[in-house]
């Protein structure tokens, strides 16, 4: 997941707070991915690496012994890619997004762990991309982020 989109899934998932009973029981959804990873700063130049696969999301939702809303989220991606040269992958890709709310709404934290991995016979085999990362929202537009570890580079080449 990129991390702009992580950003972007915050504030969405503030309003799922708002009605917490609709995660009574986890949510699934499976759904087609596609991708297309250009300008990877890890590929060589003019590489072009296109892939498509299954995804599955799992969200849960509970109320901790504090009162803070726990919506934990994971997200899972198998599939096949080929570049532009012709060669064949295989890969995967795994997030998990932590969110949690105080009953008072503020602060809330937001943790990522994301990693993208991609395996074949080309000029990306064994491109990996990983990044942990949380958000401390102190308001509706205030908010700390810090990178915790990071693998790759993950603003160009993680392609989910």
């Amino acid at each position: 997941m990129k991390i702009r989109t992580t950003l972007a899934i915050v504030p969405a998932t503030m309003a799922l707070v708002a009605a917490p009973a609709i995660f009574a029981q986890p949510t699934q959804v499976r759904a087609p991915i596609t991708f297309t990873l250009s300008g990877c700063t890890s590929l060589p130049a003019g590489v072009t690496v296109s892939g498509s696969g299954d995804g599955f999301l799992v969200i849960n939702s509970r109320t901790d012994q504090n009162g803070n809303t726990v919506i934990e989220r994971n997200d899972l991606v198998v599939g096949t890619a080929s570049d532009s040269n012709g060669a064949a992958y295989g890969f995967n890709y795994h997030n998990h997004s932590t969110i949690t709310v105080p009953p008072g709404g503020f602060p809330f934290s937001f943790t990522t762990t994301d990693h993208f991995n991609l395996v074949g016979n080309g000029q990306a085999n064994q491109l990996q991309v990983h990044f942990v990362a949380r958000v401390t929202f102190t308001s509706p537009t205030t908010f700390t982020f810090e990178l915790v570890n990071v693998r790759g580079n993950p603003f160009s080449c993680d392609a989910i």
